[in-house]
């Protein structure tokens, strides 16, 4: 890699989309098979820094300072002034123990809650295969800057934003950033977002966005720029703010009917004051950090982490549950269902069962979702029957797997399965069953259901649909049940999901 800057000049004053935080993509992205070297690879690091989302560091000591000027504590300040000033000394002392204690038990729950969390994410940092200097090495996938050469192999992270490079295409599954269950298919000149998971394949990709530049890192700021009072502080200040000014007005009352009476004045002042004090609910504060913080511990127990103390309280005022559908509401898994309509006369369930399983690699491991939904329906040991000639494995762009097959008796034919549209296609009879193959596909859709066209070739060798396959998501064994104790709760739910519009 050259020396030269990476910044030319006048480039950190433009945005346009041919740069990247000021420098031209041309420079960053055209990345040889050997990879960056070190130094440029620690240059560009200083410059754009780690491949992490940002975090807010708070002083936790200025953390536990503020914690003793916050309104409420500035109330209690008052009272405790009060009581220094008339003398009243075992009250000062009370109060001024349930100030600290009020103080220091919401920050120390709030401090241990933040280490829990940081010790997590050090526990998952991420790793990658990245090449540098023409050497393939594994590391912490922090330290990968724009223009890395990264490979992306079945079961592992894409660490960052990446542009695939050119070979085979991959499977990758998106479900975290999109909802959807079965994985999709990418190629040279895709874009492979971070957060995501390489199912099937293994290529190399260049890197073209890291840490808050990333997709995902984009949509972690959006959500943490909304910074507002929680709820349990809004309500806590209403209830104090609502009190006091009822005392006030009460207070006003009782002083000047004293003093209207002939009470001395000093002596009506100082029942006033203890009056006020008395109705000042000091100690509503700690008795919620307390309970709070009581709470904290029984989620511990149940393997909770809770970042902050009064989110349990917002969780517990919240009236409408959004939730995402594939991994959460459902298994994330596939399964086949018995509806198997047939568009072809004297065929069996198992005769489209098996045509599927003859379209696939049936010997080897199944490489994809929709394989392993289809060679786990059926006893494979009799496909052996058959000598497969021909595969042609799924292309994203044809939308179908193909095979030719040669059975113990020398027939030799053809089996396909994929999209239903495109299956149908290729039949001889589409105009007879196209309305029909339509509305069902469309039936299925409408309820959650998706399907997989199975075709085979007759005699004539012509393509006739033998049937559509349907599989969904189940749900999650315990998503019924939690589902009516929210609504029982008073908890409305609703289900956000990146499923097409038909499903």
């Amino acid at each position: 890699m050259s020396s030269a800057p990476l910044l030319p000049a006048g480039a950190s004053e433009t945005n346009d989309d041919s740069y990247y935080c000021g420098v031209p993509k041309s420079m960053l992205f055209k990345t040889g098979v050997d990879g960056l070297s070190e130094e440029e690879a620690e240059r560009r690091l200083e410059k754009f820094g780690p491949n992490q989302l940002a975090e807010k560091k708070e002083n936790p000591f200025l953390k536990l300072l503020l914690a003793f000027v916050s309104p409420m504590a500035i109330m209690i300040w008052i009272a405790i002034a009060i009581e220094a000033v008339i003398k009243d000394w075992p009250d000062f002392g009370v109060l001024l123990t349930l100030q600290v204690l009020n103080s220091v038990v919401g920050w120390f729950e709030d401090w241990k809650a933040g280490n829990a969390v940081s010790a997590l994410k050090n526990a998952l940092k991420p790793e990658c295969q990245v090449i540098r200097g023409g050497q393939h090495k594994k590391m912490d996938a922090t330290l990968l800057v724009p223009g890395d050469r990264v490979t992306l192999a079945a079961g592992a992270a894409v660490p960052a934003d990446c542009e695939i490079c050119e070979g085979k295409p991959i499977q990758v599954d998106q479900a975290a950033l999109t909802g959807e269950s079965l994985p999709v298919t990418l190629a040279c000149g895709d874009s492979a977002k971070m957060g995501s998971n390489v199912t099937r394949g293994e290529i190399e990709a260049i890197v073209t966005a890291t840490g808050g530049e990333t997709f995902f890192g984009k949509t972690a700021a959006m959500i943490a720029s909304v910074d507002e009072q929680g709820h349990f502080q809004k309500v806590i200040l209403q209830i104090t703010f609502g009190l006091l000014c009822v005392s006030f007005v009460l207070t006003g009352i009782v002083l000047g009917y004293l003093l209207l009476n002939g009470e001395d004045v000093l002596q009506a002042i100082a029942f006033a004051v203890v009056l006020l004090i008395a109705s000042i609910p000091i100690a509503m504060q700690v008795v919620c950090t307390s309970t709070m913080a009581l709470g904290c511990r029984m989620l511990a127990d149940e393997k909770a982490i809770v970042s902050r103390l009064t989110s349990i309280e917002e969780l517990a005022s919240m009236n409408m549950l959004c939730s995402d559908k594939t991994g959460t509401l459902t298994m994330n898994k596939m399964e086949l269902q018995d509806d198997l309509p047939m568009w072809t006369a004297g065929i069996t369930r198992l005769d489209v069962l098996e045509a599927a399983c003859l379209a696939a690699k049936w010997r080897e491991p199944a490489k994809d979702a929709i394989d392993t939904l289809v060679l786990k329906a059926i006893p494979l040991k009799p496909l052996d029957r058959y000598q497969q000639i021909e595969y042609e494995p799924f292309d994203p762009s044809t939308k179908y797997t193909e095979a030719t097959l040669k059975d113990d008796k020398g027939y030799v034919f053809k089996v396909m399965k994929g999209a239903p549209q495109v299956v149908l296609s290729k039949c001889h009879n589409r105009a007879q069953i196209g309305a029909s193959v339509d509305a069902k596909i469309m039936e299925l859709a409408s309820r959650g259901i998706r399907g997989l066209a199975v075709a085979r070739t007759n005699p004539k060798e012509q393509w006739e649909l033998m049937g559509i396959l349907t599989f969904l998501d189940p749900p999650r064994p315990d998503t019924r049940a939690t589902i009516e104790k929210a609504y029982d709760y008073g908890i409305d739910v609703k289900m956000i999901t990146g499923d097409q519009q038909t499903l």
